[in-house]
């Protein structure tokens, strides 16, 4: 018996896209992109419950889409923070208010912005996580890596030693509670920063290229194209 949680980060005001419309409210393939985000988790064998975190003001404009678009997949929604931190912050805050004390519990974090995420990577995470307590999913680099030392030098570093991080990343509940208690901090990029502060270990799962995050307008393009070569497989 267990229980698994996602947190689905939808935060973001649409600046680097040069848009009104915040990206996870953009359409892809006839729908907004967080609609697809949250489709994938709840078409997943794991189907685990679905927290969405999202800014405030925000709110209204989601329930509008929600009827608009007849979107009915279950979420939960929690109001987002000032910063990235914050909102997962939030989002544990929820989960621990809940009345559900199954143990083990378990908790993705995910970008509300990467649409294309697989039922199989899910379905990995939830079910590797057991085992290692604290995994991210990434990508190794196909491009040559230097690092920039002092002044204008740099210097080479083997690509086969660097990954491009990626969400979703799974922990077990008692990990993520605890790492979440520390002070906020600028270097905390992702969950697993965080994670990793606090002394925890964190494993690898290979990713998937094609899990990408909608950034800018030419990454809608892309998806676009994924979602139809997915289709014709």
């Amino acid at each position: 018996m267990m229980k698994n949680y996602v947190i689905i980060v939808g935060g973001g005001s649409g600046t680097r896209m040069q848009s009104a419309i915040p990206k996870q409210f953009m359409l892809l393939n006839g729908l907004p992109v967080l609609m697809h985000t949250l489709t994938a988790f709840s078409q997943s064998n794991t189907r685990p419950t679905i927290i969405l975190v999202l800014n405030n003001r925000l709110k209204s404009e989601w329930e509008q889409l929600c009827i608009k678009y007849s979107f009915d997949v279950p979420h939960i929604i929690v109001e987002g923070g000032d910063t990235r931190f914050h909102s997962v912050q939030n989002g544990l805050n929820h989960i621990k208010q809940l009345s559900e004390p199954i143990k083990p519990t378990y908790i993705a974090v995910h970008d509300g912005v990467r649409p294309l995420v697989s039922k199989e990577i899910i379905d990995y995470g939830f079910q590797q996580i057991g085992r290692h307590r604290a995994l991210i999913t990434a990508v190794s680099s196909k491009d040559s890596v230097r690092i920039k030392e002092s002044g204008d030098t740099s210097r080479a570093v083997d690509r086969s030693t660097v990954f491009l991080v990626q969400t979703p990343q799974f922990f077990s509940a008692e990990i993520l509670f605890e790492a979440y208690e520390q002070t906020y901090s600028d270097t905390f990029t992702d969950d697993a920063s965080v994670v990793e502060k606090k002394g925890y270990p964190i494993q690898i799962l290979p990713g998937d290229t094609r899990n990408i995050k909608i950034t800018f307008s030419e990454d809608l393009l892309f998806a676009e194209v994924i979602m139809k070569s997915l289709a014709n497989d």
